[in-house]
């Protein structure tokens, strides 16, 4: 009598999913049939604005406002001085008016014009020296006089309506940009230029 041959060695065979399983893969977070997400899942747009290494440290920042204030002062008192001088001189008013005027002109345009105008055209004297500039936080381009102006005007305003500089404070804890709230009113953002 034979016996019947006995059966070949079991060699396991690769599994292959049924064509509606997708292939088998690494297992998810927590199991083979946790959700994870899609390989081609997108991350969020950047944010627009420079590089970090473009933004302004805000040393420089501090010390070109401050030759900016100097600046001002220089041009205040360059114009006021001689104004309020020929006051007191003049006992009889002929030209009080003209002495006036240019006091007046003065103040206007150091704390009015001064910060608006140069910025508008490259940066005023201190951010010039340190090799600073604001730009619009979309394109990097320069700013015009409307929005330089409005930054200006906003500043001001929210300072002497706080009673504390804190358009410029914000900028010590704004992420990514050191933005001033100012700047964030009117979408720019100081950057190094050298």
């Amino acid at each position: 009598m034979s016996h019947p041959a006995p059966p070949p060695p079991h060699i396991p065979q690769p599994s292959v999913p049924p064509p509606h399983m997708p292939p088998p893969g690494p297992p998810g977070p927590s199991g083979p049939y946790a959700y994870a997400p899609p390989p081609y899942a997108y991350a969020p747009p950047p944010l627009p604005g420079p590089p970090p290494e473009l933004v302004a440290p805000l040393g420089r920042r501090f010390l070109a406002k401050l030759v900016d204030g100097l600046v001002m002062a220089a041009i205040v008192a360059g114009i006021t001085v001689p104004c309020s001088i020929h006051l007191d001189t003049d006992p009889e008013g002929v030209t009080e008016g003209l002495a006036i005027t240019g006091i007046v002109f003065s103040l206007l345009f150091a704390f009015l014009l001064y910060d608006p105008v140069l910025t508008s055209t490259g940066g005023t004297v201190g951010k010039r020296l340190c090799g600073l500039k604001v730009a619009r936080i979309e394109t990097g381009g320069q700013v015009g006089f409307g929005a330089a102006l409005g930054r200006h005007l906003m500043a001001g305003l929210i300072n002497n309506a706080m009673c504390v500089p804190l358009a410029y404070l914000w900028c010590t804890w704004d992420k990514p940009f050191h933005q001033g709230l100012h700047d964030k009113i009117v979408r720019t953002v100081v950057v190094r230029t050298r």
